[in-house]
């Protein structure tokens, strides 16, 4: 490949991308080269830069940037609960229940979940005296899940309730029943 051909195939090139062409650049290669194929090479150069104006008349102007989206909220776990044991709302944060004479004891467990695609995790376990029937939930930005058993003689389980993706935010909604 002799130079002319080289620096044609690079103008060819800067078309191909999409570049400005610098004709004047071009020509000032092919007159240092100089010999008998300069005005060959000067034509070829000249319809090389007569498709690149033609291209750049018929491309189509780059859309305005598009308005940033708005901020989606992040996806939120509706409350729900489940189990046969009664729960309610008590005041700000506080989770209560009924008393029931076969429970000796309560066990509860407080799980988060950090990220929507992770599992929960347990934060926290308590057992607490069948007389107790009020819990203050510490809440916060991330799902919960709240497991209440009551175990009567022997650790059977007699009542249960799993409260499950209640936050500060959803604290207030209307829970599901499964």
């Amino acid at each position: 490949m002799d130079e002319y051909t080289r620096i044609i195939a690079d103008a060819r090139r800067v078309v191909a991308r999409g570049s400005r062409v610098d004709a004047n650049a071009f020509e000032r290669r092919i007159r240092a080269v100089g010999g008998d194929r300069e005005e060959d090479a000067l034509r070829q150069l000249a319809a090389v830069v007569a498709v690149h104006r033609a291209r750049s008349r018929f491309v189509e102007r780059a859309a305005p940037a598009a308005e940033p989206a708005a901020k989606t909220k992040p996806l939120r776990t509706r409350p729900t609960i489940s189990g046969s044991l009664d729960v309610r709302r008590e005041g700000e944060f506080v989770l209560a229940w009924p008393a029931d004479r076969d429970v000796l004891s309560w066990e509860v467990r407080i799980a988060e979940r950090p990220d929507i695609r992770r599992d929960y995790a347990t934060r926290d376990e308590r057992e607490l005296a069948a007389s107790v029937t009020k819990l203050e939930l510490p809440l916060g930005d991330t799902p919960m899940r709240v497991h209440v058993v009551g175990r009567g003689r022997g650790g059977r389980l007699v009542r249960r309730a799993i409260l499950t993706g209640v936050t500060r935010e959803t604290w207030n909604d209307r829970w599901q029943r499964r």
